[in-house]
């Protein structure tokens, strides 16, 4: 959610808008410090590759059973997407 719309992030600085009327909360992404906890109620993860930024905010305790692993820096990371 970003200046009044809907966005998905398609990586980088590009996002695409998702058209719609009416939209709450609940449709909202949750904040960084809650995301890990979020994704793993739906996914229950058993790895995880996080980013720099995201080691120091995830919390692990959230979910102990889950081998966290530090991805490579990425250089250049408005290029970090696939083509598919």
């Amino acid at each position: 959610y970003r200046y009044g719309k809907l966005l998905l992030h398609k990586g980088g600085g590009r996002f695409l808008e998702i058209p719609g009327d009416e939209f709450g909360p609940e449709q909202i992404s949750p904040t960084r410090d809650t995301r890990f906890r979020w994704m793993q109620s739906v996914i229950r993860c058993t790895h995880y590759v996080a980013g720099a930024s995201e080691q120091h905010y995830v919390n692990k305790e959230d979910a102990p059973d889950v081998k966290f692993i530090t991805r490579d820096e990425i250089s250049d990371f408005d290029r970090a997407y696939t083509g598919l």
